[in-house]
């Protein structure tokens, strides 16, 4: 369980920090070709990190692993990076970056009805919580 908290702590500083270089990067590029560097650039150094971790078998897929990770591709990678990008560009990141945060309360309903997980009281008051803030600071906490 801390390994998996220090990875989600990680990852949530990779994202902030990748949202700087997002607003620098779009001051001379628009959303579509920053998406396809930033995917291609992505996609070449992961291969090489898996490839390195676990060899060969790193993608030993079957059909449908292979078909869940492709959605997972469409979604995350290329429509979420490409929304992503243009909320950067349009609302800048102080806005944009905190509306990312709202992905715990997706994550929570989806594990609810797709994945079969439960929730409890300290779940859902976090969810809650980290979504509250959320529409804090995306609308300036109620000052215009």
């Amino acid at each position: 369980m801390t390994q998996a908290i220090i990875f989600a702590l990680l990852a949530a500083l990779g994202w902030g920090t990748s949202a700087i270089f997002v607003r620098l990067g779009l001051q001379n590029l628009t959303a579509t070709p920053g998406t396809a560097i930033s995917l291609a650039v992505g996609t070449i150094l992961i291969g090489i990190v898996a490839v390195t971790a676990h060899g060969p078998t790193a993608f030993n897929l079957n059909p449908n692993e292979f078909a869940w990770i492709v959605l997972l591709g469409v979604l995350n990678y290329v429509l979420g990076r490409y929304l992503n990008f243009n909320s950067v560009n349009l609302a800048g990141i102080s806005r944009s970056a905190p509306l990312l945060a709202s992905a715990p309360l997706v994550a929570v309903a989806m594990g609810i009805l797709i994945g079969g997980e439960t929730i409890n009281s300290f779940i859902l008051l976090g969810t809650l919580s980290i979504f509250g803030g959320v529409i804090l600071v995306a609308t300036g906490g109620g000052r215009g």
